[in-house]
């Protein structure tokens, strides 16, 4: 959840955009997962051979061509080595998460785990144009990794500014609450 406490415009996008991604997940943390987890779905092909009961991991190009062909289990050992971890200690996922920064939403070596983003705007007077933009833009990226970005105690000046700008009618129609504590219910109830 996220309180901020200035009108959202052209001024002040940098720092709420700098508070929201401090309190919770950044958007290019989000794509930097994505395209991680793209690239190693895409690295490893599982190639069978002629006599259908030995499976091997190959190295594939960016065409999907078969580079080299290999002992999976020694290829990953050697891969995993060569990164400085014990074949044990080797997750695969320690690329994400930066060395020695555990934040208080993710543990080192794990994934996020926010489904939900609330902000509380009782203490905005007003968002101009840039500021719903924004906002729609911020409601859409996240919703595309499925976390749910919502708006909640919106002054009827901020939802009259919102509802004026084509590209918030999803956020309007979707994200926006008359207060935390409904929006934390129908959060709850959707759980349900």
């Amino acid at each position: 959840m996220l309180r901020f406490n200035f009108p959202v415009y052209f001024a002040t996008l940098a720092v709420f955009k700098q508070q929201l991604f401090a309190s919770s997940v950044s958007l290019s943390e989000l794509k930097a997962r994505q395209v991680f987890a793209n690239k190693e779905k895409d690295a490893f092909g599982f190639v069978e051979s002629a006599n259908g009961k030995a499976v091997t991991e190959t190295d594939c190009d960016e065409s999907g061509k078969v580079i080299d062909v290999g002992s999976g289990k020694e290829d990953m050992k050697l891969k995993n080595e060569s990164d400085g971890l014990p074949v044990e200690e080797h997750s695969g996922e320690c690329a994400l998460m930066p060395d020695g920064k555990d934040s208080n939403n993710t543990k080192h070596g794990k994934t996020c785990d926010i489904q939900n983003i609330v902000v509380e705007c009782n203490a905005i007077p007003f968002v101009d144009t840039a500021g719903c933009m924004m906002l729609a833009q911020l409601h859409a990226e996240y919703g595309k990794h499925g976390i749910r970005f919502i708006l909640a105690g919106c002054s009827d000046d901020v939802v009259s500014s919102l509802k004026r700008v084509e590209q918030c009618q999803s956020l309007c129609n979707d994200a926006i609450y008359p207060s935390v504590q409904s929006a934390v219910l129908c959060l709850h109830c959707d759980l349900l």
